[in-house]
């Protein structure tokens, strides 16, 4: 399986809950990259946690929110 599809694989599994790590990300912003996935940091921190994941893998990160299933949530888009 090719790295892309490992993230939309991960990526999938925690938008619907069935990750087996779901409950420990849920409700948080976090990084995919390849089938990892990594608690996002606060302020400059995740900048450079962004980069050195993006260095160290090739290939940028998928930065996400993952939804708790208690609460409902609105997208807003600017445009």
């Amino acid at each position: 399986m090719t790295k892309i599809s490992n993230q939309k694989k991960t990526l999938s599994l925690l938008l619907s809950g069935k990750h087996p790590k779901y409950q420990k990300f849920a409700g948080k912003h976090v990084m995919i990259v390849d089938d990892m996935i990594v608690p996002l940091k606060e302020g400059r921190e995740a900048r450079d946690q962004f980069t050195n994941l993006k260095e160290k893998f090739g290939q940028s990160p998928i930065l996400m929110f993952v939804p708790r299933k208690d609460i409902s949530y609105i997208l807003y888009a600017v445009c």
